[in-house]
Formats: structure tokens, C-alpha cells, sequence
């Protein structure tokens, strides 16, 4: 916020420039006073987790329920890497980890586990996201079976360039076994 100072000696009167000038100013820190104050408040670790987990559950949703490759596209960097505990480097671009969903999509869904999501501040660069989760087999009468479960850890990074502020720059997915 700006702070206009007046400084007048003696008997000075405000010409009707100065006055409208002043008053001007007042109004415009006044505005911009107003407008920061209904600015989002300041993030907490708490509010970047929630954001997070919001995305996160938006993201395997589209990826597995929805064959929504849009939000893929939003949520994930375009140098993305994603490595897997079976494959080693398995991608190192958001375009061809997209192509291999949109060929495998539907069918299955992911369920994260209860109580199973961390997140962590990394400076001003992003947050690093873990937790645990299944994947299901969807059944015709729409019951599901949980099939295989795993670790994740996805380093998210903050942009101007998704809608939601945040994408996956890094995916590491670990420890993998059948149920």
C-alpha cells in the first residue's frame, strides 16, 4: 500500500489540483487496501493439502473413471517424468504417458487410502504429495475388485500455465504387489 505524505508550511492552502490529486490517492490505496483484504488468504500447509488432495482425487478420476484427458493435460507438466518400481523411467513427457492412458482407460479406478495422504511444502518451488492406493477392477453390475495396490509420491509444482496453479512435474510409483 502506498502512503501519500502532504507536507504544507504555514498558511499553504491545497490548490484545487492538490486536493483532487490527494484524494485520488486516498481513494486508490483505499481500493487496493479493500481488494488485498479480500485477497485469498495466506497459505497454510493445511490449505496447499486440501488444494492438493482436491486435484489429486480430480486427477486419477479423470485418468481411470472419466477417460477425461483434458484434465491429464491441465494437471500434469509437460516434461512430467514418472517413474515406477517395475519399469525404471517410464516417461518423460506428459503427452506420452497421456497417449498410454487414453488407450487403457476405463474399466478400473483408483482408491486412496484412508488417512494415507502427506503433504510437504518444497520451499517455493511446490509440494511433495504421498499417500498410498488401490486400483480396482470395476465389475459389470458396478461393484469393484481391488486388484494391486502401491505407494505414490508426486512432486507438484506451482504454475501460471494450468487453471488450478499446480501440476505434476515428478511421479514416482513404488512398491507395488496383487491383492
Amino acid at each position: 500500500m502506498a502512503i501519500l505524505v502532504l507536507h504544507f508550511q504555514g498558511d499553504q492552502i491545497m490548490t484545487r489540483t492538490q486536493k483532487i490529486l490527494s484524494t485520488a490517492a486516498l481513494a486508490t490505496g483505499a481500493l487496493s487496501t479493500g481488494a488485498n483484504a479480500q485477497a485469498q488468504p495466506a497459505e497454510t500447509q493445511e490449505s496447499v493439502a486440501a488444494d492438493l488432495a482436491a486435484l489429486d482425487a480430480r486427477l486419477f478420476k479423470a485418468a481411470f473413471e472419466d477417460c477425461d484427458m483434458a484434465v491429464l493435460e491441465e494437471l500434469l507438466a509437460d516434461d512430467m517424468e514418472f517413474y515406477h518400481d517395475r519399469d525404471g523411467l517410464s516417461y518423460t513427457t506428459s503427452a506420452a504417458f497421456i497417449a498410454d492412458v487414453k488407450k487403457e482407460c476405463g474399466g478400473g479406478k483408483r482408491v486412496l487410502v484412508a488417512d494415507s495422504l502427506s503433504t510437504h511444502m518444497i520451499g517455493n518451488y511446490g509440494a511433495m504429495q504421498q499417500g498410498r492406493h488401490e486400483f480396482h477392477q470395476v465389475m459389470p453390475d458396478g461393484s469393484s475388485i481391488a486388484r494391486e495396490k502401491g505407494v505414490f509420491m508426486h512432486l507438484w509444482k506451482r504454475t501460471s500455465t494450468s487453471a488450478a496453479g499446480w501440476q505434476i512435474a515428478r511421479v514416482i510409483s513404488y512398491d507395488h504387489e496383487g491383492i
